[in-house]
């Protein structure tokens, strides 16, 4: 070994060290342990967190006030449904029922016909007439769902410099039952997977200052990268979005409360609307019985079971980096710099220091995205805009744990609508500004490949 290798394992193991030094080596099969340094009420609030964020709800009325208040439409009976330990979800094979894979969604919005918007334009979160903003294929008894769909998949091969034919598939969506009708004629559809819920307290604590600086909406260094922040509005002001796949919620609490109103019909602080996500022209399901309760606020779920749910996913650990001096490590680093991934995942984020969680505060960590949107290309565009987010354009996902992903919830599927069976695949659909960043990976050979998929696996 050179003393030029040496000191690069040494340089390379010293830039992750801030990491490591409040960083515990989560397991393969457990996203969901506490952040190392967290005191031992908010671990105890931790656990309790996480009881909630697994439980089953039921539909009202029941013999429990405490659980009760599920739907009337929802796509899961519990967060873990979606989330199996913090993973990420996965879409389904084709031509089984949609439906019945509670990781897997379709959001519904308003397609956008004019071209000439301005770039930084905020469009308004409106979904189909009758359907909402999401597709529920679960009810409770005595309400209809709103249907089913499948999936069929189109595939192609896409061929490497050294001649290696990689077959990739693109899910095409297909109404099976509508229960309610048609959907309005300008109703578009974007199919989501579950994402892993992992550093995400870590990611709520980036400043606005550090995403900001980042950003060069008109590529003003000329290299090709155009990271724009999504704004969005919030209480009325103006303020840049972080979480979900366009980066179109400002926070873990908004987050959270979102999922559980849309996803399991549940009222929360910030959504207090029992019925979730039913329409107007869904009447039944809007005279449905509720499970609001007046021990809780009058909610299903109350301020305290909100908080505790918020703790958990905030203070939930990123697994560790492994395998950082391993030869095949630094190998695959040096194509990933090379091929400019870096660009827009960004290994280093600082979090900010007003944290209520010390354990948050001024930390460096390594989640491998700058929280930006950037254009993707025309094959992983979206069904509509959200907020000020073109159908192109999506947010640079973190990449911390994709390694471990089918460990930790026995699913596999990446990007948004988790089409990309592997890592490899994820990496060769990337257009738009990633176009050169996907050519310069089918150059590789295949000893130059796996090394570089080796250190992703690694993150």
């Amino acid at each position: 070994m050179t003393v030029n290798v040496k000191k690069n394992r040494f340089i390379i193991a010293s830039a992750f060290a801030g990491f490591f030094c409040f960083q515990h080596l989560a397991m393969a099969n457990d996203y969901s342990t506490p952040l190392v340094g967290i005191d031992t009420k908010d671990k105890l609030d931790f656990y309790i967190g996480e009881g909630i964020f697994q439980k089953f709800w039921v539909p009202s009325p029941s013999s429990t006030t405490a659980s009760d208040g599920l739907g009337p439409l929802f796509n899961a009976r519990s967060c873990n449904s979606c989330h199996v330990n913090n993973g990420r979800g996965h879409a389904p094979e084709a031509n089984i029922k949609g439906a019945s894979v509670p990781s897997f969604m379709v959001r519904l919005g308003k397609q956008d016909k004019n071209a000439h918007r301005a770039s930084h334009f905020i469009y308004p979160n409106i979904g189909d007439k009758i359907y909402g903003h999401q597709f529920q294929g679960q009810s409770s008894p005595g309400i209809l769902p709103e249907g089913d769909y499948r999936l069929s998949y189109s595939t192609h091969l896409e061929t490497l410099a050294d001649g290696t034919e990689v077959k990739l598939r693109k899910p095409n969506l297909h109404w099976t039952k509508l229960n309610y009708g048609d959907f309005d004629d300008d109703t578009g559809f974007t199919m989501l997977v579950s994402p892993a819920l992992v550093g995400m307290g870590l990611l709520d604590n980036i400043t606005n200052t550090s995403i900001m600086a980042n950003a060069d909406p008109d590529d003003r260094n000329n290299d090709g990268i155009s990271g724009r922040v999504n704004w969005i509005y919030q209480d009325k002001q103006k303020v840049i979005g972080r979480f979900g796949y366009k980066a179109s919620v400002a926070n873990i609490r908004a987050q959270n409360q979102s999922a559980f109103n849309t996803d399991l019909g549940l009222s929360t602080p910030l959504n207090p609307a029992p019925s979730g996500d039913c329409s107007l022209l869904q009447r039944d399901c809007l005279a449905s019985p509720n499970g609001n309760s007046a021990h809780l606020d009058h909610l299903e779920v109350d301020q305290q079971q909100a908080r505790l749910v918020d703790l958990f996913v905030l203070l939930s650990s990123p697994p560790a980096m492994r395998n950082l001096t391993h030869n095949h490590f630094l190998a695959g680093k040096r194509f990933f710099d090379e091929g400019g991934c870096a660009r827009c995942h960004t290994p280093k984020m600082q979090t900010g220091n007003d944290s209520n969680f010390t354990v948050l505060n001024n930390r460096t960590f390594y989640p491998f995205t700058d929280m930006l949107l950037h254009d993707m290309g025309p094959e992983l565009a979206s069904g509509f805009p959200s907020a000020s987010a073109s159908p192109r354009e999506w947010r640079t996902a973190p990449l911390w744990g994709i390694g471990l992903s089918e460990k930790v919830s026995g699913r596999v599927g990446f990007l948004h609508d988790g089409r990309a069976r592997t890592i490899e695949e994820a990496i060769l659909w990337h257009g738009g500004e990633a176009k050169p960043s996907q050519a310069y990976y089918k150059k590789l050979n295949k000893q130059q490949r796996n090394k570089l998929i080796y250190f992703l696996e690694s993150l």
